[in-house]
Parts: structure tokens; C-alpha cells; sequence
């Protein structure tokens, strides 16, 4: 190969290889490029706060308390009124030597109406009806005795501290009427009691009198979703007993609950059942052993949301 010839190749050689180092070194700046763009670019500022993200279920509703923060106390005074009436219940006369009144205690914690009155009362019947209000400072009692056509019935408004209410009604001198009688109150925790109650029985035909005899109906509508508790108990001697919760919000009424007792002088345990504010409710206790004539007495503590 001649000088000149050499020298030609050396030339193109000399030129391919620039050509590669320039494609390897273009190469080398695309790929850094590449591996540059896979990684987390730097935000920019958008000039608006970030907001971390999650289940919503974490977050409290707007303006809404944190769920895990218990809400706050209402303050004394922000009480509803609880409801419950007690119906055909057999009352004794004032002249009866035997008498016993049929006595409620019960306790209001906060302002508002308190009023107790018998909404039905068997024909010809007369009742003297009272309460006494204690404060924890002094004690103010008042009676009512119904007129012809006219309902016995009592009221007063209740300031916002505790008051521990006891409510008599008997019959009138010889009167000894059926009635039924309606108590409304501000509680938080609604809770009343019976005492010195009938629990002769009901054998036989059985009729409102005998009915009025033989145990408690008690109706009420509860103003949250809660359980309802009855506690009873009965003196003289150990008898069968039935116990009964019914669904009174449409007609006919639907059974719910009903608990059967043999030999027995009280509720043990006590009744309870769920209950909520959508549906009003009926209690009824009835001693369904033998018939006493010698004036069992019955206590029952009725209690609901």
C-alpha cells in the first residue's frame, strides 16, 4: 500500500471514530436525562397549604366535635319532659279502715312543667289527689279533689335543681274509684315508683275492677333509644306473676316481651328490654296465681330513656 493510499485510510478512520465518540457521549446524556426524570421532582410552590389525605371516617364532620373527644355536659336546666301513665288502677276510700294510699316518688333535675292528673275515672268516682315538692330546702304541698265532669289535676313549674316529687291519690271519702292517672316531669333519667299497690289476683271473669286489682298497666313513649328496667316486688306470699311488654303505636298492639314467674314475691331479675322513641310502649305486670283477699301489697319501680 502506498504512502498516498495510507494516508486516506488513516483519514476515514480518523473520522469514523469521532463520529462514535460523538453517538456514545449523545447516549451517555440521554440516559442521565432519563434516570433524572424517574425520581421525585422538587414541588413548586403553589402558594396553598397541603392537606394530608385519608379515610375520611378519621376526620370529624365541619364544625363537628372530634369522635374522640366525649361531647360536652349539658348544663342543669336543658331537661326534657318524661311521660308515663298508669291506667285502671284500683284506688281504696279514705273511710276504708284498710286504706292505703297509692303513693309515687319520682325526681326532677331540671327546670320545666311538672303536672300529675288523672285523665279517666270510673263513674261516680271521687279522688283527692296531692303532692308534696321537696328542694333539698323545704318541702310545699297542694291537693285537688275532681268535681262533677271535671278531672283532678295538679301543676306547678319546677326551677332547675333537684326535686324529689311524692304523689298521693286515694279515694274520696267513700269513694273508691278506678282511674287512670298521668305523670309529666323535666329528668334526664326518668325513673318512677309505686307503692302500696294491689296484687290480688285476677282469676275468673275478668273485668276492669278485677283487672284494677291484679297488678299495674303503665304507658309511656321514651324520648331516646335506651332500655326500659321494671323492678317489682310483692309482700304476704310467693304467687305467679306475668310480666308484659307491648308495642301500643298502631292497633292492634304487638307483644314484644312477655316472662313468665312461679313462686315468687318479686321480679328477679329485674325486666329490661331495648326501647326506642319512634314507638310508644305498654307495661303490664298481673299476679296470675290464686286469688288473695287479704290486700297484697305491690311496689314497682318503672324506669326508661
Amino acid at each position: 500500500m502506498d504512502d498516498k493510499l495510507w494516508k486516506n485510510v488513516s483519514i476515514g478512520l480518523g473520522v469514523i471514530c469521532a463520529l462514535l465518540i460523538g453517538v456514545a457521549g449523545a447516549l451517555l446524556v440521554v440516559g442521565h436525562k432519563g434516570g433524572s426524570a424517574a425520581a421525585t421532582p422538587t414541588p413548586r410552590s403553589s402558594g396553598v397549604a397541603s392537606v394530608p389525605t385519608g379515610p375520611t371516617e378519621s376526620l370529624p364532620p365541619s364544625g363537628g366535635p372530634s369522635p374522640t373527644v366525649s361531647a360536652p355536659t349539658p348544663k342543669p336546666g336543658a331537661v326534657s319532659p318524661a311521660t308515663v301513665e298508669f291506667n285502671n288502677l284500683a284506688l281504696d276510700a279514705e273511710k276504708d279502715p284498710l286504706m292505703t294510699k297509692r303513693t309515687f316518688t319520682y325526681t326532677s333535675d331540671g327546670g320545666g312543667a311538672f303536672s300529675v292528673a288523672t285523665t279517666k275515672i270510673s263513674r261516680y268516682g271521687y279522688v283527692r289527689l296531692c303532692y308534696t315538692d321537696n328542694d333539698g330546702k323545704k318541702s310545699t304541698s297542694k291537693c285537688a279533689i275532681n268535681g262533677a265532669g271535671k278531672m283532678a289535676s295538679l301543676s306547678k313549674t319546677a326551677t332547675a335543681t333537684t326535686h324529689t316529687w311524692t304523689v298521693t291519690i286515694v279515694g274520696y271519702k267513700a269513694s273508691k274509684p278506678t282511674v287512670s292517672i298521668k305523670f309529666t316531669w323535666p329528668t334526664s333519667s326518668p325513673s318512677i315508683k309505686l307503692s302500696d299497690g294491689r296484687f290480688q289476683g285476677t282469676s275468673g271473669t275478668s273485668t276492669a275492677a278485677s283487672d284494677a286489682l291484679g297488678g299495674i298497666t303503665a304507658a309511656f313513649r321514651p324520648r331516646g333509644i335506651g332500655t326500659l328496667s321494671v323492678d317489682a316486688v310483692w309482700t304476704l306470699a310467693t304467687t305467679d306473676a306475668s310480666m308484659t311488654l307491648l308495642d301500643t303505636t298502631s292497633s292492634p298492639a304487638v307483644t314484644i316481651d312477655q316472662r313468665q314467674y312461679q313462686s315468687v314475691g318479686s321480679i328477679t331479675p329485674k325486666f329490661e328490654a331495648k326501647v326506642d322513641p319512634t314507638k310508644k310502649y305498654q307495661v303490664q305486670l298481673v299476679r296470675t296465681g290464686a286469688d288473695s283477699s287479704d290486700r297484697p301489697d305491690l311496689t314497682v319501680q318503672i324506669s326508661f330513656p
